[in-house]
């Protein structure tokens, strides 16, 4: 099977470098690496066009236009600056942040699980970060999630989701409809990826749990199974009971907003039973 790896990259000169070996060292290169250099203000274009160099299947995107960062949307933007280069024949796409790396086989076995089942519609590794000199699970979201920095889509699925939603939770967003649509998600835990930045290290944690909250809000949770998400954020992670509190307030904050959805009703009212099905699942000990 053949890829495309679509990479947006901010002031990454400390990663981004490391980030394309891991690339260059898969046993499954990639037909294209866009790179799309979103307004850096330090070397990280000069260390992609080093590379393009030695590496033809790379493209730099230089988009100069200054934005405010925004988690969520302004990502969104920036990856679909890199994915309207893309003219390459290709069977499944990739979304990869630039502060990672993979193991060498990881897209070969992407390939192999499309492959495998025709109905495969999102899949990806685990992600680890380094505590203490060991790689450990970053624990942020449910381990049968595929992570928004490294999300490969099934042609078919990206384009009958309508690809990818400009605003905080479109990597929820996205699973979400591929279920709606009949199609499946798969994590490999046999992956792992290894992120070198820890998440909310640029905005912080409360303040990235707040934008959770407004991403819930945006895909019609409801209260009632944001409350549910939140008591469970606030007992899982650090600093235990702020960062619930700021999904709650994050998803109140749109409610007195009146934020525009990023979901039809119907899908939305998919979504709700579907994170219901999930809660009594593990409540009964299914999952």
């Amino acid at each position: 099977m053949k890829y495309v790896i679509v990479m947006p990259a901010y002031n990454e000169e400390g990663f981004i470098g490391r980030a394309i070996e891991s690339i260059a060292a898969q046993t499954l290169i990639p037909q294209r690496l866009v790179i799309i250099n979103d307004g850096s203000t330090d070397h990280t274009r000069e260390i992609v066009e080093g590379y393009q160099q030695t590496y033809p299947w790379i493209q730099l995107v230089n988009n100069d236009k200054k934005e405010q960062r925004a988690a969520g949307s302004k990502v969104v933007r920036a990856f679909y600056l890199g994915y309207q280069q893309i003219q390459d024949h290709y069977d499944f796409l990739v979304k990869l942040d630039a502060d990672l790396t993979l193991p060498t086989h990881y897209f070969e076995r992407m390939a192999s699980l499309f492959q495998a089942d025709p109905k495969l519609g999102i899949a990806g590794g685990t992600i680890a970060i380094e505590e203490n000199g060991e790689w450990v699970y970053e624990n942020f979201s449910d381990v049968d999630h595929v992570k928004g920095a490294f999300k490969s889509y099934r042609r078919a699925c990206f384009e009958q989701i309508g690809g990818l939603r400009a605003s905080i939770g479109w990597d929820t967003a996205d699973e979400l409809l591929a279920r709606f649509h009949g199609w499946g998600i798969q994590v490999d835990p046999e992956l792992q990826v290894r992120h070198y930045r820890v998440l909310g290290a640029e905005t912080g944690s409360v303040k990235i749990r707040v934008k959770v909250g407004n991403g819930m809000y945006r895909l019609r949770y409801g209260f009632f199974i944001t409350l549910i998400s939140a008591i469970k954020a606030g007992y899982l992670n650090k600093p235990y009971g702020i960062t619930g509190l700021a999904v709650l307030w994050g998803w109140l904050q749109s409610f007195l907003k009146q934020d525009e959805f990023i979901v039809t009703e119907e899908e939305g009212r998919f979504i709700r039973q579907f994170r219901k099905d999930r809660m009594r699942a593990k409540l009964s000990g299914r999952q």
